[in-house]
């Protein structure tokens, strides 16, 4: 796993890079320690940051690299991103005010819109990652969706809940309108699409040595979302979401930016 671990010096990069750290010693492949200095004050910060996360892994990763870009922290990373390609990056979680906020939009706002990378954004202070919450809305995005979680599963030892929300449209017109109201247990063993892909999760997730389950909440999405997350007190929630083109690029409002917003915990963002 080709990991890419950023920081612009602050102190919630500095949460993102002991998280991703995490991970990367599991992996034990390629890291590349990214600092962006978005200012000259930035420079010392960064610079110390990035030497002792590599003082960190050097026995654990075989090959690290550090780079070092100047200017927008959101932009550098995508630039870093598009330029070689990662199968994770990280970073933390550090919204802009005002103007500023306006024009660009949140560093995290950002990467989640544009990243084609599997992106893993740190917030709050998560020491390990024991349980992860995969929320999936079906069809091959939402296996894509528990194949990349569950990676990070099998890596760091977790226990996985694959949750469906059943909202109050089914996943196709000629479903069974009876079925949005069915239990987990009932879904999964119907015929029915929601509990054939919840099924084939389950399959990904014990080919990958990961311990999984299956959920359905009943209501709207996001709310489930964090209302499972709360209660069963997840380290990561992992979603899904679409690449931003054309107009979409200015005025995207989505599921995964409510959840990125509203989320207590790290969000891995998957393509």
């Amino acid at each position: 796993m080709k990991i890419l671990l950023c920081t612009d010096g602050s102190k919630h990069a500095g949460e993102a890079l002991r998280l991703g750290a995490l991970i990367a010693r599991e992996a034990r492949d390629q890291v590349t320690l990214l600092g962006v200095i978005e200012r000259d004050d930035d420079e010392r910060k960064v610079t110390r940051m990035l030497e002792r996360t590599s003082d960190a892994l050097c026995e654990d990763v075989p090959h690290i690299e550090t780079v070092i870009r100047q200017g927008h922290a959101a932009e550098e990373i995508l630039k870093e991103a598009e330029e070689n390609q990662y199968d994770l990056v990280v970073a933390g979680s550090r919204g802009r005010r005002g103007l500023t906020r306006f024009l660009l939009g949140s560093t995290a706002a950002r990467l989640a819109r544009y990243c084609t990378s599997p992106l893993l954004i740190v917030k709050g202070k998560r020491r390990r990652l024991d349980k992860i919450l995969i929320c999936t809305a079906g069809a091959e995005a939402g296996e894509r969706d528990t194949e990349v979680g569950g990676r990070v599963a099998a890596l760091t030892a977790a226990s996985v809940t694959v949750l469906h929300v059943m909202s109050q449209l089914p996943l196709c017109l000629e479903a069974d309108l009876t079925d949005l109201e069915e239990t987990c247990e009932k879904l999964l063993q119907s015929g029915a699409r929601e509990g054939v892909h919840l099924r084939r999760d389950l399959q990904i997730l014990a080919n990958l040595g990961v311990k999984g389950e299956a959920k359905i909440r009943h209501g709207l999405v996001v709310d489930e979302i964090f209302a499972e997350a709360k209660e069963g007190d997840y380290d990561l929630i992992v979603t899904g979401a679409h690449v931003a083109t054309g107009l979409q690029r200015f005025i995207l409002k989505n599921t995964t930016e409510e959840i990125l917003l509203g989320a207590q915990r790290p969000v891995l963002v998957v393509r």
